[in-house]
């Protein structure tokens, strides 16, 4: 199994058992938490002050739902929210609230007791980020009430998501609880963003991997800084709000950057089209922010209506582009469609379009990462499919070049090993497997003979009829020597006309029948020439016959070095051959020691 399929099947298996163990753990504790949804009423600006806040001389509306207050008006900035509590039965009771818009002071019994982000008298606060709020009640154990001062300049004005009470350490228990479930998706989306990167990178595709991963983690510090337990390590809204904000502004960027390293043709110009309103956008908040004092903050609704519009253009691009999809494009597409639907839904539920729903991002981020790697180990699936039919061609390839090589050298060591016109042995080559012939005789006792001989008049073949006829000459002799001799025997072409046998396990009875076959087979050559004569041939043949061990009879006789008896016999043969020339050719003439 691949590196990549191991390591994503890990991630995934790591992360189920973590979600299953959360799950487990919020099934089996009961925690003591319950959601206060009456006792609230409202009173829009600010109540009577006299050296005190003169809460019970407003007039309070009742408020079926705490984050949707009516009335009001365009420059209405201060809200002020009653809660009235039953007595409970808790020790240390804190009320939960997810989230509010954006300032705010509660008081109990005419004293503040929670306050966060400073409302001055004259109403005026500024904005200190969105975290949740844990607020003491201070008297539980009867019937209070509790009044919100809140200040906002924000189109949201209250409380949003839920609002409970509890005891402290149950309302801690659950934060952290929902905090660690988001942390889970976190850090397993992180190490996935690292996976798809890196196998991206390993796939050659660094443009398109740095682009993939950028997006992922870009999302990854979007989820840390809105998760629950960020509060709990830095207790600094403001920053988390920043880092939640300039993240959340730069994902179309990022989705262009993707698609623009993914696609072709004229969706990359749209890409790259939202990487620069993106771009222009973000310098312009940040403009803002410095130089006009304006809170980056009222971008959002901005951005909101903005990031639909950018990311359908991706979308429609992607769609409408003219080549086919291929199943890798329909997956990044997909991992594009539902990061878009879920922020689309984080969204809505903000603007009160949806009930509330938190973090419904991350779930678009995990799918956009599954199908990120997906798209990779399909990758890698179709890159191991090439390659194992590569291997295969290679191999076959490999296979048919060494047995190519193979027949080469063969052909080469033949060519080394044989005479190139007759095809015996050459001298070389005999002179080699003669020494072992003879070696291995000796070694064992056993008698062997050599044969010389040479065409007699060869001279006058060649004068009188051309090289070509003696080449013919040669070439038939060859293959009458050949016929004649036994399997085993050595038979070569010594030079120019002469030829010599070695004829291992030959005694001198066997040795002198041989030569004479070969005498008689010799003559019986005719060869015939254009002019239609006849050509015939005679040889002088000297023989050497060796078996002194079988004479002696001793196994301790010391025999001459094989180098040398070779050369020895050959000049016997040669002398013999000679002497049957000089008693006036086509003999045979014997020599033993």
């Amino acid at each position: 199994m691949p590196t990549g399929i191991r390591c994503v099947r890990d991630v995934v298996l790591l992360t189920l058992l973590i979600l299953l163990s959360q799950l487990s753990i919020a099934a089996n504790d009961e925690l003591d938490i319950k959601t206060l949804e009456s006792g609230w009423s409202y009173h829009w600006g600010d109540v009577s002050y006299n050296n005190g806040w003169e809460m019970q001389t407003a007039e309070w509306k009742d408020l079926a739902v705490f984050d949707d207050v009516p009335g009001r008006s365009n420059d209405a900035s201060i809200l002020w929210l009653k809660l009235s509590l039953p007595a409970g039965h808790w020790r240390d009771p804190y009320i939960f609230v997810d989230s509010i818009d954006l300032t705010v002071q509660v008081f109990e019994n005419q004293k503040m007791t929670y306050e966060f982000g400073h409302i001055s008298l004259a109403g005026l606060s500024q904005f200190q980020g969105w975290p949740w709020h844990l607020i003491p009640v201070m008297n539980a154990d009867k019937p209070t009430e509790l009044y919100f001062r809140i200040y906002s300049n924000y189109p949201f004005i209250g409380l949003s998501g839920e609002v409970v009470i509890g005891e402290k350490s149950d309302l801690l228990q659950r934060v952290y609880k929902r905090g660690m479930t988001g942390m889970v998706f976190i850090v397993i989306l992180f190490v996935a963003g690292i996976l798809v990167t890196t196998l991206g990178i390993i796939k050659r595709e660094r443009r398109i991997a740095l682009s993939t991963g950028l997006l992922s983690f870009d999302l990854v510090l979007m989820m840390f800084a809105e998760n629950e337990l960020s509060q709990v390590i830095l207790n600094e809204p403001l920053i988390w709000r920043y880092l939640a904000a300039f993240s959340y502004f730069l994902v179309p960027f990022f989705l262009g950057l993707v698609v623009r390293e993914w696609f072709s043709g004229v969706v990359r110009r749209i890409a790259l089209l939202v990487c620069i309103v993106t771009c222009t956008f973000v310098a312009g908040v940040i403009f803002a922010s410095v130089s006009l004092d304006v809170s980056f903050i009222h971008a959002y609704g901005i951005f909101d209506g903005l990031f639909i519009l950018l990311v359908l253009a991706l979308l429609i691009g992607c769609f409408l582009r003219r080549e086919p999809l291929s199943f890798q494009d329909g997956l990044v597409i997909f991992g594009i469609l539902a990061l878009f639907l879920s922020l689309l839904m984080d969204m809505f539920s903000a603007y009160n379009f949806l009930f509330w729903i938190a973090h419904a991002g991350q779930w678009g981020l995990v799918f956009f990462t599954l199908a990120m790697l997906t798209v990779y180990l399909a990758k890698d699936r179709d890159q191991q499919v090439s390659l194992n039919l590569l291997m295969h061609s290679l191999e076959k390839q490999v296979a048919e070049r060494t047995f190519e090589l193979t027949e080469s050298k063969k052909q080469l060591e033949q060519l080394a090993q044989e005479d190139f016109l007759t095809g015996l042995l050459n001298r070389r080559s005999f002179v080699d497997q003669g020494k072992r012939e003879l070696a291995n005789a000796l070694r064992h006792h056993q008698p062997f003979a050599l044969v010389l001989f040479d065409i007699d008049h060869f001279k006058n073949i060649n004068d009188n009829y051309g090289h070509g006829v003696g080449d013919k000459v040669l070439e038939k002799l060859a293959d009458v020597a050949k016929r004649t001799s036994r399997e085993g025997d050595l038979v070569c072409r010594y030079g120019g006309e002469e030829f010599v046998i070695l004829l291992p396990q030959s005694n001198t009875n066997d040795a002198r029948s041989f030569v004479k076959r070969l005498h008689e087979a010799l003559n019986n050559i005719s060869l015939m020439v254009n002019n239609g004569e006849r050509i015939c041939i005679t040889a002088s043949i000297g023989i050497v016959i060796f078996e002194q061990f079988i004479a002696h009879g001793e196994d301790n006789h010391i025999y001459p070095e094989v180098d040398k008896l070779l050369e020895f016999m050959l000049s016997q043969a040669d002398e013999a051959m000679y002497e049957v020339k000089d008693s006036g050719r086509n003999g045979i003439k014997e020599r033993a020691f």
